[in-house]
């Protein structure tokens, strides 16, 4: 599953953008069906899993508030349209507007404090990016349609852009939506187009990469690897969309172990999304089809689920529509919905 590689310098191509017509129809055809599966969120986890013999729990977190973009996201110049990821940094937070192609720093209501796009440089020209990080003092975006990584200071002056590319190279052009900075400065990055992850080290030279290039499962690779995040250890997880899985990779990208298996119940995944993992070592996986948040232990063990309004009470509804991004700061969960906004919850122990 893992290759070295010799240190390469990253390189690529643009890919032009999707146009405006046809991101609106996708949009309004994605918000029906996610409207469709939220209704269905609630009941897929209330049922019993196979093989136990109690109901999928609700993980014990609270909601603090919503961040909540204007009614009217098409129009309106704060409006977001489709947010995939959030970053955090210096007490600051960055939304990726992927549906407008731009990123925006909010306040904690989510009001409109910066908008970022290519009018202010025409490196920062969004393509469908998905991904967003932050190793404390710079932004780390993930410029999906461009198969690019770029590097920007928290106001907006762009850093250095690092394009993603195999060493040996692949058929298909990169599709970078997910990413991960390292304390050493490196980047992890899933391409989803040639079902690798891709470690680099802060020079932007291919460490190493893990996956056979095409769709795969167990320890072999993956098929369509998405969010990724790090422990403190170095440990590198990925989501395995349509394996419906998590995969735990050592620091040097080979197989340790994975979270979660294919299906819709409590303790299983149908369409994961986005990983992180608090101090603890407890593994947090968004799924867009169950519209939920899954929680294990670092062992695998199956802690629950975030996704009712009121953890209490079952028959509250869901809370989410379509979840996608995740990040921890301090004891805070941010779940950024596609169609819902940001739900900021406390979590248990957190530190």
């Amino acid at each position: 599953m893992v290759r070295a590689a010799e240190t390469s310098q990253l390189s690529g191509s643009k890919a032009a953008a999707t146009s405006q017509p046809r991101l609106d129809l996708l949009a309004a055809l994605a918000l029906a069906v996610a409207v469709v599966l939220a209704g269905l969120a609630a009941v897929l986890l209330s049922q019993d899993v196979p093989g136990r013999t109690v109901a999928a729990q609700a993980y014990p977190s609270r909601l603090i508030r919503q961040m909540s973009p204007p009614s009217d996201v098409q129009s309106s110049p704060a409006g977001w349209n489709q947010p995939s990821d959030l970053a955090a940094v210096g007490g600051r937070r960055f939304i990726l507007d992927t549906g407008n192609n731009r990123i925006l720093e909010v306040d904690g209501e989510g009001a409109t404090l910066q908008v970022v796009d290519g009018q202010r440089d025409a490196r920062l020209a969004l393509s469908g990016a998905m991904a967003i990080d932050s190793d404390g003092q710079y932004l780390y975006v993930a410029n999906s349609g461009t198969g690019e990584v770029l590097v920007l200071t928290p106001d907006a002056v762009v850093v250095r852009t690092l394009a993603v590319r195999h060493a040996d190279g692949d058929p298909l052009p990169p599709r970078p939506i997910g990413l991960a900075v390292a304390n050493d400065g490196g980047v992890v990055v899933s391409d989803a187009a040639n079902h690798r992850v891709m470690r680099y080290d802060r020079e932007g030279r291919l460490a190493w990469t893990a996956g056979s290039g095409g769709r795969a499962s167990g320890e072999q690779g993956f098929n369509t690897p998405a969010g990724l995040t790090l422990d403190t250890a170095g440990n590198v997880y990925v989501v395995d969309i349509l394996n419906g899985r998590v995969v735990k990779l050592a620091p040097d990208g080979t197989f340790l172990t994975q979270y979660g298996r294919l299906g819709n119940t409590g303790g299983t995944l149908a369409r994961p999304k986005d990983v992180a993992v608090d101090a603890a070592g407890n593994v947090y996986v968004s799924d867009g089809l169950l519209a939920a948040v899954q929680v294990f232990g670092p062992a695998g063990e199956y802690w629950g689920f975030i996704g009712l309004k009121d953890p209490a009470d079952r028959s509250s509804g869901a809370l989410f529509r379509a979840p996608a991004g995740l990040t921890i700061d301090g004891s805070n969960l941010y779940v950024v919905d596609r169609f819902g906004g940001v739900s900021v919850l406390d979590l248990p122990g957190g530190e």
